[in-house]
């Protein structure tokens, strides 16, 4: 399953990569191209993330800002304008799970995520 997931999040990247030229550097990884996400460091702004990436940071943000719970991958996607479809929702759910991995986010319960702590 999960395999199954990346490989769709892989084919939307890709299919976002070729409607939106991103500053990141793609590196070629297993089924498609992979924009490359920068791990977190005190004082790095969102600029250096991809677009889309960047997006769902300042997305968490005012959620949290506004008092919310954290943010769900469907809002993610509705919120990056993306057709309503399971694998687009994959796709912002594994964009969200990379952020977290390189340090922009923080999941607090499964599928919810926000801002970074500390």
């Amino acid at each position: 399953r999960e395999e199954t997931v990346e490989a769709l999040a892989e084919a939307a990247d890709e299919a976002a990569v070729s409607e939106a030229p991103t500053a990141a550097v793609p590196v070629a990884v297993g089924v498609g191209q992979r924009v490359e996400v920068p791990l977190w460091r005190e004082g790095m702004g969102t600029e250096v993330l991809p677009p889309d990436c960047a997006r769902i940071v300042a997305l968490v943000r005012e959620d949290a800002a506004g008092g919310g719970e954290g943010v769900r991958a469907r809002a993610m996607r509705e919120h990056l304008d993306w057709p309503a479809s399971d694998a687009r929702e994959q796709a912002a759910r594994f964009r969200a799970k990379r952020l977290v991995e390189r340090g922009w986010l923080a999941e607090g319960r499964p599928g919810l995520f926000r801002p970074r702590t500390g």
